[in-house]
């Protein structure tokens, strides 16, 4: 297995391959793009370790998504000059773009641990024939000749073999060695294990290894490989039978122990090829995970799971810009494109309300004296007098909102404290002149229903109630006998006519379209240096800047065209770019450039890849 204290990290801002490498007898770990050599973390312990694991899960996941997707040939060497396809042992190589990308997979020691978990075999080894003090007298015959006779003819039976009925922890010390070295990096790769299995681990390290030491710390590390070497001895010789699972278990614990790693030549040994792909799954991953789908105006799924691809609904985008992307008879295509607000320095922000996890939460009063038809829908928050609805809400049970809230929201005395809503509850209050992205955010967590009416692709006052209310209710249900015309849209003592409705959903537009854009993002595996170097100026136009061009030029022509609402709406280009420092958040605005014509972003790295893991 590998000696993290012995792994010796390298940032290389030319070289696109992540892994393990070894090199002149050394192993060399290469971090992606983002870390910085000088940044003293990157040389520790923990971190090596932590930042391996991780990326082995990534691997994983990636193959997975690769498999599925029909990119993934096993064992295959493609560049023979003669075109023969040659195996090669320890690689795995998917075609993609006339390019190859090749995952080095040659640590067995690990691979072999995960790859042989059986419970169902480990647990019926636990339960085999053993010792037991537990006289059976029905087959006391069958050991006759295993007893002792004493003068009064009595015989003596020190044990008898029976199989056990109960899970017993007295297995084979090999199981319990394999199921202590399983756990340990189950652990590291942050999953759960089979509290059997824990067990028996905890069985294992009872007796030779002690509570106090783990196998993957700095300080321990060499003892616990050393008492295990020793232990895996002591075990092989004292076990008299070697059944085929015992060999299974032998054989994945001494491939972890004695590995291969010095005995391999010079090379790549283990990791990523070409991570630039790994790097846009990640990050058009998270995006799609933390922006609500009815913002996303366009992603290119090559790299993203199926599962993560199928929460867009592409029937609730505002714009759907899935078919436009060709010119030339050629297919381009940007990594997203999302709907964008602006924040209140007036540069376009791609972090979407959606985007950032609701740590605000609102404190909510219910006014009791007001009802609305016998609707008692009616709320104080801060300068806002609100009213919020449960969608069949019964008037007849004269029955406030805020009982029903009470079951799903923390309570203190008469105020609710409110993170967001559930989706059954409908809000609704004023929007004031000084509109923000805050305001917005309220909007979002307490399902206001012009908010809603955005999700929905209404961009228009045309008819605004009349879709909305198709859209939440159905087309059979009366414009004027519900819940959003007689209590939410009503105006103190009196009901609002449609013209009204539709004209407050206009003047929100208003407030609104002037500060939301189009955001062209592209995910770029490069360092912040490469692009803000200016000897790197004429290539980063020629090769990016062009791209984005096209990519505005083909959007800014399908708005002309759409509702009036829209056409106004800027287009702004976005480069999304590897780093890292512990405590930056997930994404961290950089500084101007060409102009501002481009932002870029930094993607902290480490929390990208959390995110893709925790997802799994």
């Amino acid at each position: 297995m590998i000696n993290f204290a012995e792994l010796k990290p390298r940032v290389n801002t030319k070289y696109s391959f992540v892994g393990i490498e070894k090199k002149g007898g050394k192993l060399i770990f290469h971090l992606p793009k983002g870390f910085t050599q000088d940044d003293p973390n990157i040389n520790k312990f923990d971190f090596k370790c932590e930042l391996f694991f991780k990326l082995y899960k990534v691997m994983k996941i990636v193959q997975n998504i690769y498999q599925e997707k029909g990119y993934l040939q096993k064992n295959i060497k493609i560049n023979d000059r003669d075109g023969v396809l040659k195996q090669e042992a320890g690689k795995e190589v998917i075609i993609n773009d006339n390019q190859e990308s090749i995952f080095y997979s040659k640590l067995d020691a690990l691979d072999n641990i995960l790859d042989v978990y059986d419970e169902l075999k480990i647990l019926a080894l636990v339960s085999r024939l053993s010792k037991s003090e537990t006289i059976d007298y029905s087959k006391i015959h069958r050991y006759l000749h295993k007893s002792t006779f004493l003068n009064n003819g009595a015989i003596f039976i020190d044990s008898i073999d029976i199989p056990r009925q109960q899970i017993s922890y007295e297995a084979s010390d090999i199981v319990a060695m394999y199921c202590y070295i399983f756990t340990e990096i189950k652990q590291k790769l942050g999953e759960n294990v089979n509290p059997e299995i824990a067990a028996l681990s905890a069985r294992f390290r009872q007796k030779y290894i002690g509570y106090e030491y783990s196998l993957f710390s700095e300080n321990h590390y060499s003892l616990i490989i050393n008492t295990l070497t020793d232990a895996l001895e002591a075990i092989d010789n004292y076990t008299a039978l070697k059944d085929i699972d015992y060999w299974d278990f032998y054989d994945a614990v001494e491939k972890f122990l004695f590995g291969e790693l010095d005995d391999v030549e010079d090379g790549k040994i283990w990791g990523f090829n070409n991570f630039h792909s790994v790097w846009e799954g990640m990050c058009l991953t998270y995006l799609l995970r933390y922006t609500n789908p009815c913002f996303v105006c366009y992603l290119n799924s090559r790299y993203i799971a199926s599962e993560i691809i199928a929460h867009l609904n592409y029937k609730n985008r505002i714009i759907d810009l899935s078919k436009i992307f060709h010119v030339n008879g050629k297919d381009i295509f940007p990594d997203a494109v999302i709907i964008s607000f602006q924040t209140k320095n007036n540069r376009s922000n791609s972090t979407l309300p959606d985007l950032i996890r609701p740590t605000t939460s609102y404190k909510i009063e219910k006014i009791k004296n007001w009802n609305d038809l016998q609707y008692y829908t009616t709320f104080k928050c801060n300068k806002y007098q609100l009213k919020i609805a449960l969608l069949n809400q019964n008037p007849e049970l004269e029955n406030h909102t805020f009982n029903e809230l009470a079951k799903f929201c923390k309570l203190e005395g008469d105020t609710l404290i409110v993170n967001s809503l559930p989706n059954q509850f409908y809000s609704y209050w004023e929007i004031l002149d000084d509109f923000n992205l805050e305001q917005l955010q309220m909007m979002e967590n307490l399902n206001h229903i012009f908010y809603l009416a955005l999700k929905f692709g209404i961009l228009s006052p045309d008819r605004f109630f009349q879709r909305f209310i198709d859209y939440v209710l159905g087309s059979e249900y009366l414009l004027k006998d519900n819940i959003f015309y007689l209590s939410l849209f009503r105006d103190k003592d009196r009901l609002r006519s449609l013209k009204e409705i539709n004209q407050s959903f206009s003047n929100f537009l208003n407030k609104i379209m002037n500060k939301i854009s189009i955001q062209v993002i592209d995910i770029k595996y490069a360092n912040f240096d490469y692009y803000l170097n200016l000897g790197n100026r004429e290539e980063i136009k020629s090769r990016s800047i062009r791209k984005q061009f096209v990519y505005e030029y083909l959007i800014q022509n399908y708005l002309e065209n759409y509702q009036s609402t829209v056409k106004n709406w800027s287009i702004n280009s976005e480069f999304w770019l590897p780093t890292y420092r512990k405590n930056l958040p997930a994404l961290t605005p950089g500084t101007k450039y060409m102009d501002d014509y481009v932002k870029l972003t930094g993607v902290n790295i480490m929390k990208v890849i959390d995110s893709y893991i925790e997802g799994k």
